[in-house]
């Protein structure tokens, strides 16, 4: 038998078993009118809204950024954030997180850099987070506030450098990193007379 001969029975094997399959009764059809497509987003919804919920629990997030130095007094912006807070605690879930000190000089170490936790301190701005929560209506607010790493991790020092340095050189390449446009002289599409 050629080689020939060979490759001709195997394809008239095939198509007699596909036509065999064909034939049987037990397959359903449907016709092409009734297929309709799942709905855009069906698949990738879910893990959008899961995002956004994570997203949202991330807004109650006391970070340490926003205390005055190793203190329990809030700055300027961190008392702003613990009023917007207190407004929308009522009608979400998610625990009150303060992020952890980390920025505490230990007693009795060679240099006294402040690169040490102080578990005294998170627990005085805990108590000072859950008496101004109750003070603004939160209810059950000692046991929603709690002390805790943050949910995402802050830049390290190199990250930060370089997102902010990118910044700079998309706006040098016409991209704009900072927001605003294409601008005439620097001032806003006018320039100076």
């Amino acid at each position: 038998m050629t080689i020939q001969q060979t490759s001709r029975r195997g394809c008239l094997l095939i198509l007699a078993a596909a036509a065999c399959g064909c034939a049987s009764k037990s397959k359903q059809t449907v016709a092409v009118d009734q297929l309709r497509p799942a709905p855009l987003g069906t698949i990738s919804d879910s893990i959008w809204q899961q995002q956004e919920e994570n997203a949202e629990a991330s807004d109650f997030v006391i970070y340490e950024h926003e205390w005055v130095g190793n203190s329990t007094q809030l700055n300027a912006a961190g008392m702003e954030h613990v009023k917007q807070i207190a407004a929308r605690a009522a009608e979400t879930p998610f625990p009150v997180l303060i992020e952890r000190a980390s920025m505490s000089a230990e007693p009795g170490t060679r240099h006294g850099f402040p690169v040490n936790g102080n578990d005294d301190l998170d627990l005085h701005r805990r108590e000072f987070i859950v008496h101004a929560l109750g003070e603004m209506g939160v209810q059950e607010s000692d046991s929603r506030v709690v002390v805790s790493p943050a949910l995402t991790p802050g830049f390290q020092d190199f990250e930060a450098e370089r997102a902010y340095n990118s910044g700079f050189s998309d706006y040098n390449n016409g991209a704009s990193g900072f927001g605003g446009g294409a601008t005439f002289g620097g001032f806003g599409g006018g320039g100076l007379y």
